[in-house]
């Protein structure tokens, strides 16, 4: 018996075509929703990178509470992380393997309270960074804001009102931090990175966004495109300061930012 399949002795097993769920007694409900939308985002992440083979197969794995959740992360996907992990932590990936606190446990062991649309949403970033370590260079060079700001962008979690909101008061308020401040700061990371993402799509069409994924092997985003890392941080600002053309402003425009 291999070590991945040990740490799991006592899981269930959801499995069907390239998909496994694996989850513990009880958790079958949201093992069901967890493949449902793993299926979903297979089909559109694929669609989305225009992969012409088919994509590796994906396991997920349900955990009861915060301490299986540390267990799996360090000794299933070899990730170092401090443990007790915090409250906010939630999934982990690595290669084609993510762990989730099921949300069975998040009254108990997280910060968030169980929505079906959010939950989706986290799968669909999650998988996102899946297929992004799969297709770039060299994920390791890879900048947070991007990787973040991609799953965002793409997973839609920009619904939320703890990314949207910040980034909304900070247009009014005429306050957007600069590029630099975002890169040096996870948490601006994960409320702008998106906008950026977004306004190059807008700006060079969704060709640039699989081009700075599939070739950036040394961490300059900015230089796929060859702009000025200034010239394109004043486009940027000018676009999100332009509420009605960027659609930031309206939770209702978000789906034309794709």
């Amino acid at each position: 018996m291999s070590l991945s399949h040990s740490l799991m002795d006592n899981y269930l097993v959801l499995s069907k075509d390239s998909i496994e769920v694996r989850y513990i007694e009880g958790d079958r409900q949201f093992a069901e929703e967890t493949f449902i939308a793993l299926k979903e985002a297979l089909i559109f992440l694929s669609d989305y990178f225009c992969l012409k083979e088919l994509f590796p197969s994906i396991r997920a794995i349900l955990v009861p509470d915060r301490s299986e959740y540390d267990r799996l992360v360090v000794n299933l996907l070899g990730v170092n992380i401090r443990t007790p992990s915090d409250s906010s932590r939630i999934a982990q990936p690595q290669k084609t393997d993510i762990v989730f606190l099921s949300p069975s446990a998040y009254k108990d062991y997280s910060v968030y309270k169980y929505d079906p649309k959010e939950y989706t949403r986290v799968i669909f970033h999650e998988l996102t960074h899946v297929f992004e370590e799969y297709l770039t260079p060299d994920i390791e060079t890879t900048p947070v804001w991007w990787s973040e700001g991609l799953a965002i962008y793409l997973s839609k979690q920009y619904y939320e009102e703890e990314i949207i909101e910040p980034v909304l008061k900070s247009i009014s308020e005429k306050l957007i931090p600069d590029i630099e401040e975002i890169q040096n700061n996870i948490k601006l990371c994960y409320i702008w990175g998106w906008t950026v993402v977004a306004f190059i799509k807008k700006t060079y069409g969704k060709e640039m966004i699989l081009k700075i994924v599939k070739e950036c092997s040394n961490g300059n985003v900015f230089g796929i495109f060859t702009e000025d890392a200034k010239d394109f941080e004043k486009k940027w600002k000018e676009w999100l300061l332009e509420s009605e053309k960027s659609n930031i402003y309206s939770l209702k425009n978000c789906d034309n930012l794709k």
